[in-house]
């Protein structure tokens, strides 16, 4: 699971960015519901972590340190991203 999330993570949080874009065009431009004002920064918010992280596991990032700090990192990023999306979502 571990060799997944090194290779294609990037592009899960990538293609999450594109659909989030898709949707709020769409709510924008055609449907004008405007119920999804924040959804483009929430799948923005998502990619970035879900690309750091994934730098984070093909040790592009914190080289120097140890598995357990590079978890306790992971750990923080996905927190922080629950984190966001929780205060935009509200």
């Amino acid at each position: 699971m571990k060799e997944w999330f090194k290779k294609y993570l990037g592009w899960v949080g990538f293609v999450a960015f594109m659909v989030c874009i898709l949707i709020s065009a769409l709510d924008e431009f055609i449907l004008k519901i405007d119920h999804y004002d924040d959804l483009a920064l929430i799948g923005f918010v998502f990619m970035a972590g879900a690309q750091t992280i994934q730098g984070i596991l093909n040790e592009k990032y914190f080289t120097k340190y140890s598995e357990k700090v590079k978890n306790g990192i992971i750990v923080f990023i996905v927190t922080i991203t629950i984190g966001s999306f929780y205060l935009l979502i509200k």
